[in-house]
This record gives structure tokens, sequence and C-alpha cells, in this order.
């Protein structure tokens, strides 16, 4: 067994030995490296997590840092390049396997195969309609968004359980194909589907 960060030892106090464990040994996947897959993959990091696996063709712009976890910076490099070194600043043991690549429902059960849970972090609905659709053999529980956008009523977004395995985020209604996505209820999104995977991971109730 290695031996643990400075980082990790300082989590020691939140966390028993068997939950600490838990959280190290869980691997987490993550569909898109954007507004909630950057947003998400940070908070479970700092909470403890240590193995994902993240999918995203494309690069960061400077229209991307009103709601990404990403720096000025970081403008030109690909998304999950700029998270996995965002990740490694926060835990030097964070293991991150990459793929620059588009997600499609043929790549998808192989790509995610080693993950124990799903997190779909997409903007758009079609993007969100294969990954429910390529997903549904695989026995992963799965974490969703389904409206996010714009300013305001942020206690709208709320979390469902869909069947035994599947959780819905959000508001059901302010997709940004009407409002732009703002950081606030992005980020809260990203922060519930990132509480629900560490409940998944830890045994705790969850809706």
């Amino acid at each position: 067994m290695r031996e643990a960060t400075e980082f990790e030892r300082a989590l020691s106090k939140f966390y028993g030995t068997e939950e600490l464990e838990a959280l190290q040994q869980a691997v987490v996947g993550i569909f898109g490296a954007g507004g909630l897959g950057s947003n998400c993959a940070v908070s479970l990091a700092r909470s403890g997590v240590t193995h994902f696996i993240v999918a995203d063709f494309d690069v960061v712009e400077l229209g991307n840092l009103n709601r990404q976890y990403f720096f000025p910076h970081h403008v030109g490099q690909y998304k999950v390049d700029a998270l996995r070194d965002i990740l490694l600043q926060i835990n030097p043991a964070i293991e991150v396997t990459v793929y620059k690549e588009q997600l499609t429902a043929q790549t998808i059960p192989q790509i995610y195969s080693k993950a124990h849970i799903l997190v779909e972090a997409f903007d758009g609905v079609d993007a969100k309609q294969m990954f429910f659709e390529s997903t549904l053999e695989m026995k992963q529980p799965k974490v969703m968004v389904s409206g996010l956008a714009g300013i305001g009523n942020s206690d709208a977004i709320r979390i469902q359980a869909l069947g035994d395995s599947m959780y819905m985020v959000g508001d059901g209604v302010s997709g940004i194909d009407t409002y732009p996505p703002f950081a606030p209820k992005v980020a809260i999104a990203a922060n519930k589907e990132a509480d629900i995977v560490l409940s998944l991971i830890l045994g705790r109730p969850i809706v």
C-alpha cells in the first residue's frame, strides 16, 4: 500500500480509515470536462477520491472561464489535460485516465468499463440522451443533470432518484439552449452530482 500524501493525512480527520479507503479505491467516470465535469471532479478530489476516468475532445476557451474550473493559462489546452493538472495540484496521488475524443454510443461502454460510478456532465440534450441510452445496459450507478442554466431560483435544483441506480440533478426546465449558463447554478448542480457520488461510495442517504 502506498504512503499517504500530506493532503490525505489532513483528510483523515474527516473520515474513518475504512471510509477513506473506500474513497481511494472508487473509480469515478466523468463524461465531459466542462462546467459540470470540471467542478464535480475538483469537489470529489478535495473529498478524497483519487481515481478518475474523464473524456472530452474540447479545448479550454476564454468563454469557458465564466463557469468552468479553469484559469486563463489553461486556454488552448485540452480540457482533460488542464483538469488533470488541477486535480494533481490538490492531491499528487490522484490518477486520471483521460480520453481526448468525442464519446459515442459505441465507445462509452469500453472507455468506462472500469468505472464504479458514471457521471454525466454534458451540455447538450443530444449528448445527454446518448449517455442515457448507451449506459442502460451498464450496471454502475448513474448521475445526470437536467436544468441548471440562468440566474436565480437556484433552490429549484433538486435531486431525484429514478429507479434504484439513476439520479437526476436539476430543475428540469432551464436548459442552456434557452438561458446562458452561469457559474453559480452550474457549480450547484456539479456539487450535487459530487455529493451523490460521495454518498454512493460511503453508503449515505441521497434523497
